[in-house]
């Protein structure tokens, strides 16, 4: 047996010499494994490759040449070298979430607005409001430090997959499986010298491994943000459509110690000196420029079969968006009521709103391009192949419906698991705040009487952290809603006797029990008392939670959650697992030339397009920019969304854009064919010669579906245009020596785009 586990036989026990061999130096003697990633990364040489999210090293091997054809003007090793500093050593891992970029010689970071969203929120107050009047920092010593915050940037990266799969075989049970690779990827890690931090990703199912080697700062600051009105203009409405209009961007620097090396924040850091920071480009983009992404994109499902994907469609971002529906229109009123709301849920409510309307756009951009309808063409067409040839019949016949029919005896699993989720544990603070508590509770009743004072003091310690962001309240409103909708979904038995009896209760007794609920949870009838309690005698504070309806239905819901729901589901993503991993390799047998880049996996990937309009629906045209006149057009005053800082409209009513301007216009954004999703957000856009010429923040509504079913005719990522940034820097700010800091290039006139393309819908 090979280490996957796949006897081996005449067509995969072969000599490859290739591009990735001679890069490698070497001659490979395959497995049938190695046979199957070789294949996939020479599979696409004539393809005009603008699907896929592509392994930086792999670059010079893979894409290099197609890239080159588009508009790419450096090479390779310009974008990810191991020897030398490369636009990789630029390319920052913010937060663990998103993406950022250094900019300057001094550590200059930046990201989206949204992504440095919560930091923001976190240094706001009634007094200084800085989501509203945005934030800058004028000289080091007022930029704001942010516990917790990283910015993280690959060393280097390389194949692993033979250490990592060794002693694994076909017949393993999964846990044994992947028990025998965590092992393995132990050792690997173990065996490192260097002062970095690692880490081993699957890619292709467990079909491949990379070791990842990072240095990861843990002194990173806010140096400035933009009001929302900026920021976040046009919130909601806007939020995953275009045209679009905002200056999602905000500023940060790495600190390092005197050695420049990752440290705690200290006083005596000093700022990051880089091996590399983007140059900044004032030349914008025209139509059909070629674009590249360079970032850390989330998750990513491109190989689920049709009928998963019809799940998707039909059941799961229906269910959903119907929570979220009625969860966000219980905040959104009060938000717009009284601003200490909407402060307190700003970022709250940002992050239920952005899934919300991310599934609705998803649902209409997969029936749009019918992804159900080209996956089971292609389905067909892999099962003619395989009747036809008789290998494949041995091996592969019976796999698709196999799989097929594991993903729909899972959708009641699924379903039911989307509700616990959505209801109570992102659906209502109460539940989750109590959550905390579990490790309070084994204290006592472990009868470790001083660890439990120990740690009960410093969780009191840390409790106005939740108050201040905290309304009783909605949290009650949220519940009545929302109660209801996870007591239906709660099914799979063995189920709890405490939710049993909740089932059975009518609508008005559940109302009553909610009432009750919130006058007697004891963490929020009275903080200050609840504080105490916890300090002078937590062993009574602990008791009297447990005894609790609201700690009981937590608990209740959470051991179900846990202990019955999540084995289930593990169950049957294990068996998947296995199927998807054998479905990849027939795929790649079957489809010799079928493009198949990996899934992300929030590991450094790099993306790349064209600026290219698009046509959403019968009689609407998008361009490619907007511009400031956009802005001014939706303005609103007042307006939670489309409200504008007076400073704004004079710098509008005047011109006065300085050097940022394109003829008489102000650029704001701009659109690509760039293949993203989540985790890209804050990743750099640059151009042919690697400069920074925008800031991934979003994509278009219709294209979010580029998760499961990337389309070029819909799918584009959007950007906001550089020179808005420079220019809310520089005019509006006031902030100009961060410009100056920059190393920006001023492209000569003649290399300027002629007109600009103003983009604006066209139709009905």
């Amino acid at each position: 047996m090979n280490p996957v586990g796949y006897p081996i036989n005449a067509r995969s026990k072969i000599y490859l010499t290739i591009t990735i061999a001679n890069m490698l130096s070497m001659k490979l003697l395959v497995t049938r494994m190695q046979a199957f990633i070789l294949a996939l990364l020479v599979s696409i040489g004539s393809l005009q490759a603008k699907e896929g999210m592509w392994i930086p090293y792999l670059i010079g091997a893979v894409n290099a040449d197609d890239m080159t054809a588009m508009g790419m003007e450096i090479s390779a090793e310009d974008i990810y070298s191991i020897n030398n500093s490369s636009l990789k050593d630029a390319i920052v891992h913010f937060g663990g979430g998103c993406t950022a970029e250094l900019i300057s010689k001094k550590g200059l970071l930046l990201t989206n607005h949204h992504c440095g969203y919560s930091q923001i929120q976190s240094h706001s107050s009634l007094k200084n409001d800085y989501l509203k009047n945005g934030f800058w920092a004028m000289n080091g010593k007022e930029e704001l430090k942010n516990p917790g915050l990283t910015a993280a940037i690959v060393k280097y990266m390389r194949e692993v997959t033979n250490q990592a799969l060794m002693g694994v075989t076909a017949t393993m049970p999964a846990a044994e499986r992947e028990a025998k690779i965590q092992e393995n990827i132990k050792s690997i890690v173990e065996a490192q010298k260097e002062p970095y931090e690692y880490e081993v990703k699957a890619f292709y199912y467990g079909n491949q491994y990379i070791f990842i080697a990072k240095e990861v700062f843990k002194d990173v600051r806010l140096v400035g943000a933009p009001p929302s009105s900026i920021g976040k203009y046009g919130a909601d409405t806007d939020n995953w459509v275009w045209p679009r209009h905002t200056g999602d961007f905000s500023i940060f620097r790495v600190y390092a110690d005197k050695e420049n090396q990752p440290a705690e924040y200290s006083e005596e850091n000093v700022p990051y000196t880089p091996l590399r920071h983007l140059m900044v480009n004032l030349g914008g983009t025209k139509p059909n420029d070629f674009t590249m992404v360079y970032g850390f994109p989330g998750t990513t499902n491109e190989y689920l079969p049709s009928n998963e994907i019809a799940n998707i469609v039909n059941d799961y971002d229906p269910a959903r968006i119907a929570v979220r529906d009625a969860l966000l229109a219980i905040l959104d009123k009060k938000m717009r009521e009284n601003d200490e709301t909407r402060i307190k849920y700003a970022s709250k409510y940002a992050r239920i709103s952005n899934a919300w309307k991310k599934w609705q756009g998803e649902v209409l951009g997969l029936t749009a391009t019918d992804a159900v309808g080209k996956k089971q063409k292609m389905e067909e067409q892999f099962e003619e192949a395989i009747a036809k040839n008789d290998v494949f019949t041995k091996e592969y016949s019976g796999l698709l419906k196999q799989m097929k029919s594991l993903y729909d005896e899972r959708k009641p699993l699924t379903l039911e698991r989307y509700m616990y989720l959505e209801t109570m544990y992102y659906g209502n603070e109460l539940v989750k705040h109590l959550l905390g508590y579990r490790g309070l509770v084994k204290l006592y009743e472990d009868g470790k009487d001083e660890e439990l004072a120990t740690e009960a003091a410093k969780f009191a310690d840390r409790l106005d952290g939740f108050y201040k962001d905290y309304d009783v309240e909605l949290d009650r409103q949220a519940m009545q809603a929302l109660l209801p909708v996870y007591l239906k979904a709660a099914s799979t038995e063995p189920l709890p006797e405490y939710l049993k009896g909740l089932k059975g209760k009518s609508p008005e007794q559940i109302e009553k029990y909610v009432n009750n609920l919130y006058a007697k949870a004891l963490p929020v009838k009275d903080s200050e008392a609840w504080k105490q309690m916890l300090k002078e005698n937590p062993k009574k504070a602990i008791k009297s939670l447990n005894k609790s309806d609201a700690m009981k239905l937590t608990m209740a819901g959470w051991d179900h959650f846990i202990n019955v729901v999540n084995p289930k589901t593990r169950d049957y993503e294990d068996k998947l697992d296995v199927l998807q991993r054998k479905y990849l390799l027939a795929l790649s047998e079957v489809f010799p030339t079928k493009m198949m880049y990996p899934d992300a996996n929030s590991t450094l990937r790099v993306a790349y397009g064209k600026v290219h309009g698009y046509e959403p629906r019968d009689g609407v045209e998008y361009a490619t920019h907007t511009y400031l006149d956009g802005v001014i057009e939706k303005y609103i005053p007042g307006d939670y969304e489309f409200d504008l800082p007076q400073k704004m409209l004079n710098l509008y009513n005047t011109k006065d854009y300085g050097r940022y301007a394109d003829g008489d216009k102000m650029p704001v954004c701009f659109i690509a064919s760039n293949h993203t999703t989540g985790g890209n957000s804050g990743s750099p856009a640059l151009n042919g010669r690697g400069e920074l010429i925008g800031l991934n923040f979003d994509r278009t509504w219709e294209g979010t579906m580029s998760d499961y079913n990337y389309d070029v005719s819909l799918c584009r990522n959007i950007m906001v245009d550089i020179r808005y940034v420079l220019f809310i820097v520089d005019k509006f700010a006031g902030a100009g020596y961060l410009v100056d800091e920059m190393d920006i290039v001023v492209p000569a006139i003649e290399e300027k785009k002629k007109e600009p393309v103003d983009m604006a819908p066209v139709g009905n």
